[in-house]
């Protein structure tokens, strides 16, 4: 996995956006308008961000994908997958095969949120958020917001948990596919259609019923669960469920087919 060239495009390619958004607040720094903001504030797990690391959230179904969940097509469609099969078993492959997808689509989310939080420690105060200052954008509601508020700290450290097992989810779509699918770079973008396609039915279906939990909107895109304070509000609940279901669905698709695969 630490060798795979696709991992590091991927580790790359999410560095590059990261600090072109960090670059987009520093500037801002320079300038002298937006000097006392607290780097819990402009965090990319906290809130979607101002300039290119908005898009982070769009890509992260491709680069946690690309990472490595594209050798499983093609292994298929090379054939090597009976070689590795013959040697080391079935059970094993495919174990090994599901769990470093898995881990490679968890590390380059939360490498990507680290090295966020760190670039922009660098020149943004550590203020604890306050509640109700108008500047603070994780509600009452939202999930995490006891933390936010309380220890800051441990909520990055809570943030960075649930960032690992979305890109862990948004890979696992990718080895599903990977099943389904014997062209690798197809298998690959699968992933980001369904990201897709899921954020036009939930932002339709939020246009034609509310749904709400106490007089507060619901967060129902996958993207805008990505971190902590969407628009609307982010529950344990939602945001666990949506995981829940992504992994579900990805691994039994991927252990039916495995297990019912003529690769020998």
């Amino acid at each position: 996995m630490i060798r795979s060239k696709t991992l590091l495009f991927s580790a790359v390619a999410a560095t590059l956006i990261v600090i072109a958004d960090v670059f987009a607040w520093f500037r801002l720094y320079q300038q002298d308008v937006d000097v006392y903001t607290s780097v819990f504030h402009k965090w990319l797990g906290t809130q979607p961000a101002i300039g290119a690391g908005s898009y982070l959230h769009i890509v992260l179904p491709l680069l946690t994908a690309f990472a490595y969940s594209w050798s499983v097509s093609y292994d298929r469609s090379t054939g090597y997958i009976a070689q590795t099969v013959t040697r080391i078993g079935r059970r094993r492959y495919f174990t090994a095969k599901y769990l470093v997808s898995f881990i490679s689509g968890g590390m380059i989310f939360v490498g990507a949120l680290v090295l966020d939080f760190m670039l922009l420690g660098t020149f943004s105060p550590a203020f604890w958020p306050i509640p109700d200052d108008l500047v603070s954008p994780a509600s009452p509601f939202t999930f995490g917001s006891v933390a936010f508020y309380q220890s800051p700290y441990l909520f990055v450290l809570m943030w960075c948990g649930v960032a690992f097992l979305w890109g862990g989810a948004m890979a696992s779509m990718g080895t599903a596919a990977g099943m389904l699918i014997k062209n690798h770079i197809v298998s690959s973008v699968v992933p980001f259609l369904v990201f897709t396609a899921q954020q036009l039915l939930a932002s339709f279906a939020a246009q034609k019923y509310r749904i709400a939990i106490n007089g507060n909107g619901i967060a129902l895109v996958w993207t805008e669960q990505l971190y902590a304070a969407p628009l609307a509000a982010n529950l344990p609940v939602t945001v666990f469920s949506s995981i829940g279901f992504i992994v579900v669905v990805s691994t039994l698709i991927y252990v039916l087919r495995g297990r019912k695969y003529e690769c020998l």
